[in-house]
């Protein structure tokens, strides 16, 4: 099972540092949304990271994206206007 948010160690590889005040300057500089646990430290969602890096993985996302491109390249058919 994957785990909600991200690792202490997932985190320190994000935000190049260990201190909980840092990470959260970090976040707070880059905008990231996080949440603070019980102990202080800051929690990033799997999903958010996923997101902001590029790896969207709601469902459908592939397929959106894949349309979204299809219809990027489509040309309209202009022959269909010609009505001799």
């Amino acid at each position: 099972m994957t785990a909600i948010f991200l690792s202490p160690v997932e985190l320190i590889e994000l935000t190049g540092y260990k201190d909980r005040h840092c990470q959260a300057r970090w976040l707070n500089r880059n905008r990231w949304r996080y949440v603070v646990g019980r102990d202080n430290r800051p929690r990033v969602a799997r999903d958010h990271f996923s997101q902001r890096m590029g790896c969207d993985t709601t469902p459908g996302a592939s397929q959106a994206c894949a349309i979204n491109a299809a219809a990027a390249g489509a040309q309209p058919n202009y022959a269909a206007l010609d009505r001799r």
